[in-house]
């Protein structure tokens, strides 16, 4: 016991000795605000108390000048309006108002104290700057509340917003960042990591193209490329950092339905016809704010339906006599309904259709979010997230197990009931605890606990697959799809972290302790229902 906690705190001294770069590090989580309190003649005024008001919900924060004049307040909640005031007997103070912090960078003021008998109130609607601040930590951009309820997206993921900073060079599966495969990024959403940690995707959604998070419980985002900040670590391509809401003092919401379907798109392109097949897209929801004690507790809950169909193949069984062209393939439609029949008599087994069938990926996406002010100097938040999803994807065209090629050409038609579903499963719950210490300290201490289940399942039963060839190539295949009987996968993390900041007059220092446990069931018995190739 003794030899760990000397470790520990070798560790904790060297840490703040040599502040590097931990990999293991987590995002921020809240803003800052620093700045000057000078008097009527613009001389600095030490010991001045400085209170900053968020007005939606009640929550003070208080620093005290230092010798110079100078204030920090750490630990602040994203987003505002903040109301800013100066205190110092014998001065009248001039409030601030209207003024905004941004996630993970400090919102510059210089306040003013007078000495005349009547309050002059100074209306600021610009104070900070995601260029310019005096705790920037490298190239960074911010994607406020405001932008992110007015830009265009058509998915409503992050990704369409992300791609705001300059160093974002999408790829084929969106989301990277500065030449980097988007694996190699860091997602934090409240400061705890939110990865698809297995590596199969690049960020959770990605395994049924869904948002893990509606967009609507988003409060701000901000993307990080290289950040010299201790606290933000673990990636090559960029940390992508996110705040949720949170509630007020006032009761508030919000409720709206999107659609989209094939009656909205082109059905020529110069000149030519062109068919986008059958699609339907519908999405609801809606989220509620509010109070529970007043300047004291208040919560957040936002929640969404999605349902997305649309074909499943664009590929047609031929007629007889027709070319094998365009979506028309080789495959006899004749061929295929004497196949299905016959196994569904012979076998009791249910094929499923060959073309015009539906791929669906159902959605479902709930947050709820607690926001308790302990008092002015200790504020703690605790937030859960659930995502149910699964999505349909056409059988595997690898000839590892049977002959491949099995779809995506004019060739071959496989069945239905031959491909397989995803499952995106996922449940998050996050704690964090912000303390500030006297006038120039503050703490933060963050748990979260995340379980994700990426299993496959289908929609058939669990039969032989079969591959069967003309002229050397495949022709159709029925069964059950090779890789997935039993292919299981899930994953669960739990992340504790402390960070600890001391402002002093020129400089800050930062230094905590980061532990992550990961843990990972993986089953995969591909083929374990009997892979079979026939020549005709």
């Amino acid at each position: 016991m003794k030899s760990t906690f000397g470790r520990f705190a070798l560790l904790a001294v060297l840490a703040l000795v040599f502040p590097i770069a931990d990999a293991g590090a987590q995002g921020v989580t809240s803003g800052s605000m620093s700045g000057i309190v000078n008097d009527p003649q613009g001389a600095p005024v030490p010991g001045a108390t400085v209170v900053a008001e968020h007005v939606p919900s009640g929550s003070r924060y208080e620093a005290v000048s230092r010798a110079d004049g100078r204030f920090t307040i750490l630990g602040m909640r994203v987003g505002g309006p903040y109301t800013v005031t100066a205190n110092l007997g014998g001065f009248q103070p001039k409030p601030v108002h209207e003024v905004v912090v941004n996630l993970g960078t400090a919102t510059d003021l210089v306040l003013q104290l007078s000495n005349v008998a009547v309050s002059e109130e100074v209306t600021v609607t610009a104070q900070s700057s995601d260029v310019f601040s005096s705790a920037r930590t490298g190239a960074a951009t911010t994607v406020g509340r405001s932008a992110l309820a007015t830009l265009p997206t058509i998915s409503d993921r992050i990704n369409d917003f992300a791609r705001l900073t300059p160093q974002y060079t999408g790829g084929p599966f969106g989301g990277a960042f500065a030449g980097a495969d988007n694996r190699l990024n860091n997602i934090t959403v409240d400061g705890s990591y939110f990865n698809n940690s297995f590596g199969l995707s690049g960020q959770p959604g990605d395994r049924t193209g869904v948002a893990p998070i509606t967009m609507e419980a988003i409060e701000e985002i901000q993307v990080n490329v290289a950040p010299y900040d201790v606290r933000q670590g673990n990636f090559v391509g960029a940390g992508v950092n996110s705040v949720t809401r949170s509630g007020g003092n006032d009761f508030r919401g919000s409720a709206y339905y999107w659609f989209r379907d094939d009656s909205l798109v082109g059905t020529e392109a110069k000149g030519l016809p062109f068919n986008p097949g059958t699609f339907d897209f519908d999405k609801w929801g809606g989220w509620l704010s509010g109070p529970v004690i007043k300047d004291k507790l208040s919560f957040f809950l936002s929640f969404e339906d999605e349902e997305d169909i649309r074909p499943g193949t664009t590929f047609l069984a031929n007629a007889g006599g027709q070319a094998a062209q365009g979506s028309t393939t080789r495959v006899l439609a004749s061929d295929l309904n004497a196949l299905s029949s016959f196994l569904n008599s012979s076998f009791q087994y249910d094929t499923g259709s060959y073309a015009d069938y539906a791929d669906e990926t159902p959605a479902r996406r709930y947050l709820a979010k607690l926001n308790y002010n302990l008092n002015d100097r200790n504020k703690i938040s605790i937030r859960y997230n659930q995502l149910d999803s699964i999505t349909d994807v056409l059988a595997s065209t690898s000839s590892s197990l049977g002959f491949g090629a099995r779809n995506g050409n004019t060739q071959a038609l496989n069945f239905q009931n031959s491909n397989y579903q995803i499952l995106e499963d996922i449940r998050s719950v996050i704690g964090e605890w912000n303390t500030v210490i006297g006038p120039n300290k503050a703490n933060t201490l963050i748990a979260g606990y995340t379980y994700q289940d990426e299993s496959r399942a289908s929609r058939g039963e669990l039969f032989p697959m079969v591959d069967i060839l003309d002229a050397g190539t495949t022709y159709t295949t029925f069964g059950f799809e090779p890789f997935t009987p039993n292919n299981e996968l899930r994953y669960k993390t739990f992340q504790l972290q402390d960070n600890f900041t001391w402002h002093r007059t020129t400089h800050a220092i930062t230094f905590g302790a980061s532990v992550e446990r990961y843990e990972s069931e993986n089953v995969f018995f591909p083929g374990s229902q009997g892979v079979y190739t026939y020549n005709s």
